[in-house]
């Protein structure tokens, strides 16, 4: 399945300033990679969702199932958006490797991710929807060296759009996370009709047309680059420039991303997640509820950031070799790690 959870992970504890040092922080220009900026609003499926996954009636039939799950649907995008819908919240992710059928998937209600794959095609066939099955190779968060791979691959889809474009759909991973052999489900939509320029950071097909990029990159690009998450286009990532500045420079890597619940949206962060000692990175984030935000140096120095009503924002120029990690204070009071850097 490669989606693995890392909610968990790193969670620091709400500390006395009396046992931390604190660094000055405030915001100025620096040689910061400026990724971050808004792109076009995403679509809002929140009716066709609520509907889907408020479905308890039962079938008989397979035709009478995807008629009944993209009832409420009007095009085509929306059909495939409720077979996503149902399918990852239906469907739980088999550990045991054993059904790789739509017909063991929609009777057992599990399955491996060509399982998953086969019965989104099944389901947009039997709804009118023109999809197909991508096999290939996929990098999950902790990826970093092909080494890291599945040696079984991984399969998604691609779907037809009403406006005649291909959009991806990974149901396998919009369905939830395997840790340590036990599957959690957690509804992931973000794995719904991400942008190319994105999704092959961690997605790469055996056919190179279902890269659906203009200029197709090769293996070795992708096996040389970081798993980026459509997630982050969320937060603000421009698929674009991000797919640009990786095609400079291939050899760098994104800082490592925690599985973290946040509506924010970020303004500006180093690309690179390796910093380097004397330089000067910005750092700025527009947080609605939170009330602080801190980079916290080898656990021990904290770089806190300057408030302006939501926006958060800081300047770290790192003094000595380490780890750098953004966090954010919770309602709790805990600080939950979002991103981390090696300072070298």
């Amino acid at each position: 399945m490669n989606r693995i959870s890392q909610t968990n992970i790193f969670t620091i504890l709400l500390l006395s300033f009396a046992f931390i040092t604190t660094i000055s922080a405030q915001p100025s220009k620096s040689e910061s990679a400026r990724l971050f900026r808004p792109t076009e609003k995403l679509p809002d499926f929140a009716k066709i969702d609520d509907y889907v996954l408020g479905l308890r009636a039962k079938t008989k039939t397979d035709a009478e199932l995807a008629a009944l799950i993209t009832k409420q649907s009007k095009t085509k995008t929306e059909k495939a958006r409720a077979i996503f819908i149902w399918i990852a919240n239906n469907i739980a992710y088999d550990t045991d490797f054993k059904i790789t059928t739509k017909e063991g998937a929609l009777k057992q209600r599990k399955g491996v991710c060509q399982a998953y794959s086969d019965l989104f095609k099944y389901l947009g066939d039997l709804a009118g929807l023109e999809a197909h099955v991508v096999s290939g190779d996929a990098k999950d968060f902790f990826y970093k060296s092909p080494e890291d791979l599945d040696p079984n691959g991984h399969a998604w889809n691609v779907f037809k759009t009403d406006d005649g474009r291909w959009a991806f759909v990974d149901a396998t991973w919009g369905a939830g996370y395997v840790n340590d052999g036990v599957f959690t489900r957690e509804l992931a939509t973000y794995w719904f009709d991400p942008s190319p320029e994105i999704y092959i950071f961690s997605h790469f097909p055996a056919e190179e047309k279902w890269q659906l990029l203009d200029k197709p990159v090769s293996r070795d690009w992708f096996l040389k680059t970081p798993p980026l998450s459509p997630k982050l286009v969320g937060w603000g990532l421009h698929p674009a420039e991000t797919f640009a500045f990786f095609n400079k420079t291939s050899n760098d890597w994104f800082p490592f991303v925690y599985s973290v619940d946040l509506a924010w949206t970020i303004n500006a962060m180093p690309a690179s997640g390796n910093l380097k000692i004397g330089g000067a990175y910005d750092f700025e984030f527009v947080l609605p509820n939170n009330d602080d935000v801190a980079i916290i140096v080898n656990n021990t120095d904290w770089v806190r950031f300057t408030r302006d009503g939501e926006k958060f924002s800081a300047t770290f120029a790192p003094e000595s070799a380490g780890q750098a990690i953004v966090a954010v204070r919770q309602p709790t009071g805990k600080y939950a790690a979002v991103f981390q850097y090696d300072v070298k």
